[in-house]
């Protein structure tokens, strides 16, 4: 434990001290002073936060019950410098990735491994020589960014179906409303946030229509994301349809609603992964030009962890630079050598399954857990393995204390635009797994000039 001020003590997480942004940047002086002021006001406002959010219906669903999504009300601050900075590359890597996707579908080239993509799940022959509207492939990107001494490291790309956008809104929103005296000093530095308004403009600009109608696919309030799902189509005005609302008629995708009847429907941003079983017809009616999809079918395969090994390499093959944010050591077991590696010293790695998302599939082995290994070693073709990063912390309020905790960052890209809504997330006291569905926290992320 130590003292940043009479009124403000934080439980550390260990004796050996990481780099705390929270005590170490100057750009949070300010707002520790206003923290002060606060005293134990800022726990019970915490809670308030908490329970409203919870009453507003901002819930995560697992597999039985509607869980709150907990939010960390101490802001998390980056200078503008720094988030350009972040930007261009992931920009860049955008568009490494769409290079590659195009590659494999529409030059019949496999750049990488053959074994990754002939072994990935998420492999679309159907796409096999098809091009997409504006040979855009992914419209909407997550990056999953830490920083360790300051420096951005990328850890994961998301390109099937990123969430999390509205956790970043509705974050923010809460600060304003509950707690503004936290924002004494930052005012007319801190950037309004966007993100929303890139979705609604790459969704109009890959459709063929001048005033296309845009729909939102969703697999209903049972989705862990439906809470999104309703923000995005409220906040944007477009229709929000589950799969038994759609159908193909004459050449187009209609679609029903409540309030209009039939509705011919140009561009389905969809937020399901099974196309084929939700909604029969849809994929071919895609591959003939009667409805936009995004993100377009079959992008996984750049979402696949084996692929993410490879996207230094791809991006020297395709001449673009992919400068400032680092990738740490990340290799495929598929290899007896890297196998090995990990099998002797497992702790020195994060194991991640290749399909895996939303936390599912990931292990910190500690101990040298031997359940851990046994899987990996039966199935070794389907991990990856990363090096432990022991990345930056932050302070956080949990109950009536802070804490030292870790966090990360998803930052959005809309093809070649970057959300100044960027979701930072908590891991619960201790981990570095940060996820909503293992118990992560939100935490309000400003961007001041």
């Amino acid at each position: 434990m130590y003292y940043i001020s009479l009124n403000v003590k934080i439980r550390k997480l260990t004796k050996d001290s990481n780099y705390n942004e929270f005590l170490m940047d100057p750009i949070y002086s300010r707002l520790i002073e206003n923290i002060e002021k606060l005293k134990d006001r800022i726990f019970h406002l915490s809670k308030i936060v908490n329970l409203q959010a919870y009453m507003e219906g901002f819930t995560f669903y697992t597999s039985s019950n509607y869980r709150s999504t907990p939010i960390d009300v101490i802001p998390r601050i980056v200078t503008s410098v720094l988030f350009f900075k972040i930007s261009n590359y992931l920009v860049a890597r955008s568009y490494v990735l769409n290079k590659f996707i195009k590659e494999i579908y529409q030059e019949g080239s496999t750049p990488i491994p053959d074994w990754i993509v002939k072994t990935t799940p998420y492999f679309r022959p159907e796409m096999m020589g098809f091009s997409p509207p504006k040979d855009i492939y992914i419209h909407v990107y997550g990056a999953d960014i830490v920083r360790m001494n300051g420096i951005p490291f990328i850890l994961e790309d998301n390109l099937r179906i990123p969430s999390g956008i509205s956790y970043s809104y509705k974050a923010f929103e809460y600060i304003d409303r509950f707690l503004p005296e936290l924002k004494e000093g930052y005012d007319n530095k801190i950037i309004q946030i966007n993100g929303l308004n890139y979705l609604y403009d790459i969704l109009r600009y890959v459709s063929n229509s001048k005033d296309p109608v845009i729909a939102i696919l969703t697999d209903g309030n049972y989705n862990s994301a439906y809470f999104e799902h309703k923000f995005i189509s409220d906040k944007l005005g477009i229709i929000q349809v589950e799969p038994k609302d759609i159908y193909i008629k004459d050449k187009e995708v209609v679609v029903k609603t409540v309030d209009e009847g039939e509705v011919h429907v140009d561009v389905i941003y969809r937020r399901i992964e099974d196309l084929d079983y939700l909604t029969p017809g849809l994929i071919k009616a895609y591959l003939r030009g009667w409805v936009t999809l995004a993100n377009a079918p079959g992008t996984g395969i750049a979402d696949d962890k084996a692929t993410f090994v490879w996207v230094p390499y791809l991006a020297e093959r395709y001449g673009i630079k992919l400068n400032y944010v680092r990738q740490p050591l990340t290799f495929c077991l598929y290899e007896k050598e890297n196998l090995k590696k990990v099998i002797t010293q497992p702790t020195r790695y994060v194991i991640k399954k290749r399909e895996g998302y939303g936390g599912i599939g990931l292990a910190i082995v500690k101990d040298d857990n031997i359940n851990v290994l046994k899987e990996i070693y039966k199935e070794y073709e389907n991990f990856i393995a990363q090096e432990v990063l022991d990345f930056d912390t932050v302070v956080s309020v949990v109950n009536d204390s802070f804490y030292e905790t870790y966090a990360d960052m998803r930052i959005f890209t809309y093809y070649d635009k970057v959300a100044s809504a960027v979701l930072s997330r908590v891991g619960i006291v201790g981990s570095r797994i940060t996820n909503n569905s293992s118990g992560g926290m939100v935490k309000p992320l400003w961007i001041i000039e």
